[in-house]
């Protein structure tokens, strides 16, 4: 059994960082963080089930809520200064979760937008010791991004559709080559995983990349 709360973080210029923190009865040394997309927000598959499935095994749960696709100020900033804002929120929030306990296994779960949040943080946060990563529907034509994940030691699984407009094979592959990480590609699956108007095959293949993240983070014992 777990109890949420929301945490007081302040994030890029101090304004506060929407969140829900769960936290178990008993002390737990597992802490799972999750950073939505511009419009996909934890609330959503494949955010919700990781975060359930996290929950279940024992993990303290950060789920930041942040609506930068509501927020005028985030939208009228120019590109480099919405990552400043991002960054800023991302760090805020990772401090504030890791304040909660005596962790000794971070996951980090971001989806498109969340990934570079992923990026920023396994390349400045030194408090994060070769965290778990994954990365669903990453940004892999952002050349920042792409490099962050190939040049920092961590533990990844990643996750993309191949009608994604950021799936592309090559990259793919350099980043397998590179991390020796894991990769789920859905045949057809668009940005949001959805394989089109068909709702079974979507299902589906929801439940193919539960059972991968479930084996990547607990290595698929129940």
């Amino acid at each position: 059994m777990h109890s949420f709360d929301e945490l007081d973080i302040a994030g890029y210029r101090d304004k506060p960082v929407p969140n829900t923190f769960f936290r178990q009865q008993e002390e737990a040394r597992h802490l799972g963080i999750l950073f939505p997309g511009l419009g996909y927000t934890s609330h959503m598959p494949l955010l919700h089930y990781p975060g359930r499935l996290l929950l279940s095994r024992g993990a303290d749960l950060l789920r930041v809520e942040y609506a930068y696709d509501k927020e005028e100020d985030f939208q009228s900033l120019p590109p480099g200064e919405r990552i400043r804002w991002l960054a800023a929120d991302a760090t805020a929030a990772c401090s504030a979760g890791l304040n909660q306990g005596e962790y000794n296994g971070v996951t980090l779960i971001g989806k498109s937008l969340g990934t570079l949040a992923l990026g920023h943080l396994i390349t400045t946060y030194p408090k994060l010791k070769e965290p778990r990563c994954v990365w669903l529907t990453p940004l892999l034509r952002n050349d920042q991004l792409m490099a962050q994940i190939m040049e920092t030691k961590h533990q990844a699984l990643l996750v993309i559709g191949t009608r994604d407009p950021h799936y592309d094979p090559a990259k793919v592959a350099a980043v397998r080559d590179a991390t020796g990480g894991e990769w789920i590609v859905i045949e057809g699956a668009d940005h949001s995983m959805d394989i089109g108007e068909d709702v079974m095959a979507s299902i589906e293949a929801l439940g193919r990349i539960m059972a991968g993240i479930e084996k990547f983070l607990f290595g698929g014992k129940r």
